[in-house]
């Protein structure tokens, strides 16, 4: 017993190494540059300010963490975008280690694939108890095109999903402390990591409960009790304390509207497009229509159906996976359910009622990357269909395992390595005003100048928001999934800023006291035109500037 507890964890490490270096292949990422470049796009910037500032905050101020420095006057503005607690908790110690945000970054980036795909090892391996059918369903869990995809986002690579799985049905064998304490904290992982995925749960606990639970014999002892009652206390206390922010947000009338989660989301056909003809599909390469897990896993996903249907009215197991699968892609849809982008309207999903009905599912902007829980879903059912074909048809003849196990692995291999990586980009260093900010008044609110658009190539608003890390002066600038309306009222009126009264007048309204002038981004004799007209007419003090950045304060 002992020595094949010490086996099972020699393999465990195995599997985890074995994603880890898969990962780096998958996603060529630059091995020798990961402490000094990110995949491009604004988001890897937003995580490492996200978790920056809460290693910032929360030894001085817990409770102040949701109040950040970016979109200064507003409160609250951390509520704006994934807090990324979960996250954190891997951040902060790596930190402490290396005092490299961006190498954090990678670190974990790169590890989620590990952990993600050793958590639905272990699941397949409790389901099956084979290590060959465990591994392919891993491996697809891993490495499946939105997993790749997504590479950029941690919040939404399911890394603990799997764990929250497993526990879920150990805890119907077995209700133990341990089971009960590690189900909590996979729970509590999967809501600090991704609030989006959370509001899934509840479904898939009512198919375990409904499948699980004999209410005629079920023995309501005070053990039970007191063990459903610290779970679901600790679950309340927490959720409400992370969640208090975002319904103050919500009270304030945010919401997706109808139109906006249809525009991100997929239809069915996505799920039916193999990484082969991506460039075909999707020529801008919108990540959020990309659901679907390959054309191998679905042909692995069938011959798992069709060889389990017989079994599947009498084990519970294979019917909550299939119940759970299904929902999560009507789930993914949307508002309606379509074949095609090309339809108008459509048949209402199931969506819809959460949308109007439920907290919280107003906020959520892309329903496409519930479409995870179909690919868990889909690993589990094949995890079981390949241990049929392994044990039960081959009869565990060896040399047949081996020859059909590494054929699906190369097959899944090279269908996976279709999917573009994400190009990594050196991220520059920090300009030098920004260290002369750090030593300035904390009352100070400075507006960085171009604006530009949230969401442009640029992204100036992201890399302003990332340089804050310095110095975490208030900032009437920032970069988040959601942004207060007037701030983007004030980027529409400085578009065309031309240091007219007006412009100046709105930017003190605002709130602003410094505006800082980056000229590098304005054309050659933009930065002539501003110096000398608000030298001439006093309508600021130059009090700094340093390279091609100049700091006024405003009268």
């Amino acid at each position: 017993m002992f020595l094949n507890k010490i086996n099972n964890k020699i393999i465990c490490l195995g599997v985890f190494v074995i994603f880890l270096v898969l990962s780096l292949v998958f996603t060529k990422a630059p091995l020798d540059h990961l402490g000094s470049a990110l995949p491009k796009g604004p988001d890897p910037l937003l995580v490492s300010w996200i978790w920056s500032w809460e290693m910032h905050q929360i030894p001085i101020n817990p409770l102040a963490v949701f109040d950040t420095n970016i979109f200064a006057p507003f409160k609250n503005t951390l509520a704006f975008t994934e807090h990324m607690f979960g996250s954190l908790l891997l951040a902060w110690p790596l930190f402490l280690i290396f005092k490299n945000i961006i190498l954090v970054f990678n670190i974990i980036s790169l590890s989620s694939f590990a952990i993600g795909g050793l958590g639905m090892y272990l699941l397949a391996f409790y389901l099956t108890k084979n290590k060959a059918a465990s591994f392919i369903a891993a491996f697809i869990y891993a490495f499946a095109p939105y997993k790749i995809t997504h590479l950029e986002h941690i919040n939404l690579s399911g890394m603990w999903l799997p764990y929250f799985f497993l526990y879920l049905h150990k805890i119907f064998k077995d209700f133990s402390w341990r089971h009960t304490l590690l189900l909590l904290f996979f729970t509590l992982m999967v809501f600090l990591n991704a609030m989006q995925y959370f509001l899934f749960l509840p479904v898939v606990i009512i198919f375990f409960i409904l499948a699980n639970i004999d209410f005629k014999s079920i023995k309501i002892t005070k053990e039970f009790v007191l063990k459903l009652f610290i779970f679901c206390s600790i679950i309340i206390i927490v959720c409400l304390s992370v969640l208090w922010p975002y319904l103050q947000l919500k009270s304030q009338g945010f919401a997706r509207s109808v139109d906006n989660i249809e525009g991100l989301s997929p239809d069915l056909y996505d799920y039916l497009v193999s990484p082969f003809f991506y460039k075909y599909f999707y020529p801008t390469y919108l990540s959020e229509w990309i659901v679907g897990p390959g054309v191998f896993v679905l042909l692995l996903l069938f011959f798992s159906i069709i060889v389990l249907h017989h079994s599947i009215q009498r084990d519970k197991t294979k019917a909550i996976y299939l119940l759970i699968g299904f929902v999560a892609v009507l789930f993914s849809l949307g508002y309606y359910i379509q074949f095609t982008r090309g339809e108008m309207g459509g048949l209402i999903g199931p969506w819809a009622f959460f949308y109007h009905f439920v907290p919280g599912f107003s906020g959520v902007r892309c329903v496409g990357r519930y479409s995870i829980f179909f690919l868990l879903s889909s690993a589990a059912l094949i995890s079981i269909g390949l241990r049929w074909l392994f044990v039960d048809y081959f009869k565990n003849k060896r040399k047949k395992i081996l020859f059909v196990f590494f054929s699906i692995i190369i097959l899944l291999f090279v269908e996976f390595s279709f999917v573009p990586p994400k190009e990594y980009v050196a991220v520059p260093p920090v300009p030098k005003i920004y260290n002369w900010i750090k030593n300035t008044s904390d009352i100070n609110v400075y507006l960085e100048l171009p604006l530009g658009v949230g969401y442009s190539e640029n992204n100036l608003g992201g890399f302003y928001e990332y340089y804050s890390i310095s110095h975490f002066k208030k900032m009437v600038n920032g970069y988040s999934g959601h942004s207060p309306r007037n701030y983007e009222g004030l980027i529409i009126q400085l578009c065309n800023f031309d240091i007219q009264k007006e412009d100046l007048s709105a930017i003190k309204n605002y709130g602003a006291t410094h505006i800082i002038f980056h000229f590098d981004y304005y054309p050659p004799n933009f930065k002539s035109k501003i110096i000398n007209r608000l030298s001439e007419e006093g309508l600021a003090d130059l009090i700094y500037f340093v390279d091609n950045d100049y700091v006024y304060q405003l009268k």
